[in-house]
C-alpha cells in the first residue's frame, strides 16, 4: 500500500446514502458546537447530541442545537462517554439508522468526511471483508494504523471513537458499550471486542479528522524553554488531572480481559508506552505532582480490585488539586 499523509486527498467521495445518524456526546459544550453540528448535518440524515450532565450551564447552547434541528438528548448527571454514547446509539436505533457514526464535541468535520467513509465501507465490503468499523487514517497528525500494513488495505489499530463508522447491524452484535469504564479506553475495549468477534477495523487512506488535545504545555528543561529547529517551541499534550485515574484503571481491566488474544502483545506495549511517556510527561508537568501520583495510584489499585463506575469524591477531590506548570495558548502562540 502507498504511503500517505495527512495532506493527501480521500481516496474517493460518493453521495452519502440514507439512514446514517451522527451521535456526539457533549459536556458544557461551547457555542462553536452549533457550527459543527449545522455542517454534520449536511453529511447525516439525522444529528444526535447527548448531554452528559452539563447542567443549565449548557442551556443556551443545546437550544440553539435543538433550533437547527438537532435532537438533543440531556443526562441528569455526568454518567460518562459510554453512557453517553449508548443512549445515543440507542436514539439512533429507533431512527432506523443503517450506520452510525460517532463524534465528541471537538471535532470539528471536514466536508465529505462521512461520504468517504461510506465509501470505504462499501468499497471493503465488495471485497468480501467482514467490516465492522470505518475510521480516517489520521486522528488529528496522529495515524491510527500502529501496525504493519500487509493486507492489501490499511487496518486500524485501536481508532479512536470520534469519527468512527460503524453499521448498526454490527453494534446490535456486539452489544453495549462499558459504561463503567466511564471515560477512556471506552473505544479500545469495542475495537477489541469487534476483533475477537472477527470484525475488521479499516481506515481511509489520507482522510483527517481536525482536533484538539487536551492542554498543552512548553517544555522546559533545566529552566529553559526548548525549542525545535527553526526556534519554535517544544510543546506536549497533557489530559486533564481526573482523567489518569480512569486511565490507569482501566489499562489494568482492559489488559486483563483481553491478555489472551491476539492483540495481547500490542496492549502490553501500550501499557509500557502509558507509563513511560503518558503518565510520565504528566507527573514531570505536573503542579501537585504527589496528588496526581496518588490518582493514579488509585486508578491502578481499583483496577486490580475490579472497582468499577465513576472515581470516588475523594479521589476526584485530589485530582481538583493539580495543575499544569508552562500552560501553552490554547489558540495559537
Amino acid at each position: 500500500m502507498p504511503n500517505s499523509s495527512p495532506s493527501d486527498p480521500p481516496a474517493r467521495s460518493v453521495a452519502v446514502p440514507g439512514r446514517i445518524v451522527a451521535v456526539l456526546s457533549a459536556f458544557r459544550p461551547e457555542p462553536a458546537l452549533v457550527d459543527h453540528c449545522v455542517g454534520l448535518a449536511s453529511q447525516a440524515d439525522r444529528v444526535i447530541v447527548v448531554d452528559d450532565g452539563s447542567g443549565s450551564a449548557a442551556d443556551a447552547v443545546l437550544a440553539e442545537l435543538e433550533a437547527n434541528g438537532v435532537l438533543v438528548l440531556r443526562q441528569d448527571d455526568n454518567r460518562g462517554i459510554a453512557a453517553a454514547m449508548n443512549r445515543g446509539i440507542d436514539a439512533a436505533r429507533e431512527a432506523g439508522a443503517e450506520f452510525v457514526v460517532t463524534f465528541d464535541q471537538d471535532s470539528n468535520v471536514p466536508e465529505g468526511f462521512v461520504a468517504a467513509l461510506v465509501a470505504e465501507y462499501e468499497a471493503r465490503t465488495a471485497e468480501g471483508l467482514r467490516v465492522g468499523m470505518v475510521a480516517p487514517e489520521f486522528f488529528s497528525a496522529t495515524p491510527q494504523t500502529r501496525m504493519d500494513q500487509h493486507r492489501g488495505f490499511l487496518e486500524a489499530y485501536a481508532p479512536i471513537q470520534s469519527g468512527l463508522l460503524m453499521p448498526m447491524a454490527t453494534i446490535d452484535e456486539l452489544g453495549r458499550q462499558r459504561d463503567d469504564y466511564f471515560i477512556d479506553l471506552v473505544d479500545t475495549e469495542y475495537y477489541l471486542r469487534a476483533r475477537r468477534a472477527g470484525y475488521e477495523a479499516v481506515c481511509v487512506p489520507g482522510l483527517t479528522l481536525p482536533h484538539g488535545f487536551g492542554h498543552r504545555l512548553y517544555v522546559h528543561l533545566l529552566g529553559r524553554r526548548l525549542r525545535k529547529r527553526g526556534g519554535r517551541p517544544r510543546m506536549v499534550a497533557v489530559s486533564s488531572p481526573f482523567r489518569y485515574y480512569y486511565r490507569a484503571r482501566n489499562r489494568v481491566v482492559l489488559n486483563r480481559e483481553y491478555a489472551g488474544d491476539p492483540a495481547g502483545a500490542r496492549l502490553r506495549r501500550d501499557a509500557r508506552r502509558d507509563l513511560l511517556l503518558d503518565f510520565g510527561v504528566a507527573l514531570y508537568s505536573a503542579r501537585g505532582r504527589f496528588a496526581l501520583l496518588s490518582v493514579m495510584r488509585a486508578g491502578f489499585r481499583d483496577g486490580r480490585r475490579g472497582v468499577m463506575g465513576r472515581m470516588r469524591d475523594s479521589v476526584a477531590a485530589r485530582a481538583a488539586r493539580v495543575g499544569w506548570r508552562h500552560p501553552a495558548p490554547s489558540a495559537g502562540e
